[in-house]
């Protein structure tokens, strides 16, 4: 018998939908204003709080810059590198398909050859078969 009411409270208590949006608002809410609470009493002057905020801009932009150049010669080191290895694998497809050509021709030759050869037998049989 217990068992069924703690299987029922487990249910009802799963079966409510909390919406967390309006806490998670609240939340940002109090964080923006206690931000600006916080640089209204800070004890530095207003020009001095703006200059160390545009100082901690520039060194934050200064930064990204450098690593946006980092990350340029990175890539373009990589482009290099990649056309070398296309021109190697272009010049080494060249030379084998070169390689290719001259071994089919070799064969050809061969063959050429060998058929004037027994060209040359067949006549040379065919005049003794004649002659006997």
């Amino acid at each position: 018998m217990k068992y069924n009411n703690y299987r029922n409270a487990i249910s009802s208590l799963t079966a409510h939908k909390t919406d967390s949006t309006i806490p998670l608002v609240a939340l940002l809410a109090g964080l923006a204003i206690g931000a600006v609470i916080g640089i209204l009493f800070a004890p530095n002057s207003g020009t001095d709080t703006r200059t160390k905020i545009a100082d901690k801009a520039k060194d934050l932009s200064d930064s990204a810059k450098d690593k946006l150049h980092l990350a340029k010669s990175k890539i373009l080191s990589e482009v290099d590198q990649l056309a070398d290895l296309k021109d190697q694998v272009f010049d080494k497809a060249k030379t084998k398909s070169n390689e290719a050509l001259n071994a089919v021709g070799d064969v050809v030759d061969q063959v050429k050859s060998k058929a004037k050869d027994l060209e040359s037998d067949a006549k040379h049989t065919a005049e003794n078969v004649l002659n006997s």
